[in-house]
């Protein structure tokens, strides 16, 4: 049982340094959007301190995103520039933890990290409700500017669906790189991105677009406070993106933040307006 144990984390701590290292590379190519804060135990910590945890192999799990209880806290600790940041929340090994997981022979980690790989992608397909090659469900979505958007209106267009949360900071890393690599790149083409904001209030969402426009990421994003139209596409995990070709259906699916995740939905947009 300690071994499964320590296989499984061990597992953990593979997949989250990639994410970190990742995520490292992203911010140093963003330097003027969103910063990072890093917190391990509570404290702030330098992005070269977790570069340093990761090759160590230290990292157990890190979470971008967190809940109202420890925005709060860290709030209070930091003040409003928690606010203006992505939060990443990271445990790590123990001693003792670190000692027994060079118990677990590489070949089982490895085997254990592919068997953690497929069970991901089995929920990642399960949560999917409309897959490529399917029809987009049709919707009706209000922008914060007021405005009614119908996605059947707008066929013969190519449409980039995108589900989001103010409090996800994937969907938040997403949107750092959306601007350059999705608005600009497809300005005054027969194209048309669609942010929807799931189970948010309007002055929440407001709220949190009306800062991040002082940091470029300005465009048009629409909120579904009930979930009713993220429920015809998925059943849960944010953000996602849906890419519709011209004649309405489904050309691409992406689930969580990647940055050649977001080259990948580019591309295919890109193709589909050729």
């Amino acid at each position: 049982m300690r071994v499964k144990f320590f296989l499984k984390m061990a597992c953990v701590a593979v997949a989250t340094i990639l994410v970190v290292t990742t995520s490292v590379k992203a911010q140093q190519q963003q330097k003027a959007k969103l910063a990072v804060m890093y917190i391990v135990n509570g404290e702030e910590v330098s992005e070269a301190k977790i570069q340093e945890l990761a090759n160590a192999n230290r990292i157990k799990e890190m979470r971008k995103g967190i809940s109202d209880e420890e925005k709060a806290a860290l709030v209070k600790k930091y003040g409003s520039r928690v606010d203006e940041s992505l939060v990443a929340v990271i445990s790590v090994y123990t001693d003792q933890e670190m000692a027994m997981k060079k118990e677990v022979p590489k070949e089982e980690a490895e085997a254990a990290y592919k068997a953690s790989v497929a069970q991901q992608e089995k929920r990642d397909a399960e949560s999917t409700l409309i897959h490529t090659g399917d029809m987009a469900a049709d919707f009706t979505v209000e922008m914060l500017d007021g405005r009614k958007i119908k996605l059947s209106d707008l066929k013969g267009k190519v449409v980039l669906v995108n589900f989001w949360a103010t409090w996800c900071g994937p969907c938040l890393m997403e949107f750092n790189e959306i601007p350059d690599k999705i608005v600009k790149g497809f300005e005054n083409k027969d194209f048309v991105l669609i942010a929807i904001s799931c189970g948010e209030k309007r002055e929440v969402v407001a709220d949190k677009m009306k800062k991040l426009k002082g940091k470029g990421i300005d465009f048009p994003v629409g909120i579904d406070p009930s979930k009713k139209i993220y429920g015809l596409y998925a059943t849960e995990m944010i953000p996602r993106n849906f890419v519709i070709d011209r004649n309405g259906k489904i050309a691409l699916v992406t689930i969580g933040y990647d940055s050649k995740k977001l080259d990948e939905v580019a591309n295919k947009i890109e193709e589909l307006l050729k």
